[in-house]
This record gives structure tokens, sequence and C-alpha cells, in this order.
């Protein structure tokens, strides 16, 4: 059960990396006059974002689960 933890917290940082990465992205684009192209890539960074967000919380949701099953299981026995 840990592993699948474990690989949710990967993914958690991962994200949270992308997400600095955009952050980062758009003051240097502004500074080298390249706002319009960045601007135009805003919808598919918008849906980008929210599916792998929202999948993010579901795999977390599931992983905390599991792992509150696996706790019980073992308290019990």
């Amino acid at each position: 059960m840990c592993d699948l933890l474990k690989f949710t917290t990967l993914f958690l940082r991962l994200f949270a990396l992308f997400i600095f990465g955009i952050f980062l992205a758009f003051p240097i684009s502004a500074m080298c006059g390249a706002i319009a192209i960045l601007i135009s890539y805003l919808p598919l960074i918008w849906q980008i974002l929210w599916r792998t967000g929202l999948g993010l919380l579901m795999l977390t949701a599931i992983a905390l689960f599991l792992e509150a099953l696996h706790n019980g299981t073992k308290r019990n026995s």
C-alpha cells in the first residue's frame, strides 16, 4: 500500500513543479515579448491543469482510503 502513496506523492510534486514552471513562464515571456503566444496556449494549459489536478485529487483519495483500510485491518488483527 505504501507504494501507491509514494507514487501519488511523486506525481503531486511533479504537478507542483509544472504549475511553478507555468508561473515562471508568464513573466519571462512578457519580458521577451512573446506573451501573445503564451496567451494563445492558455486554454490548452488550463485543460491540462484541471484534468491533471482532478486526476491527482482522485488518486490521492484512493491512496488515502486504501492506506486507512490497510492500517485498520492491521490494527484489528
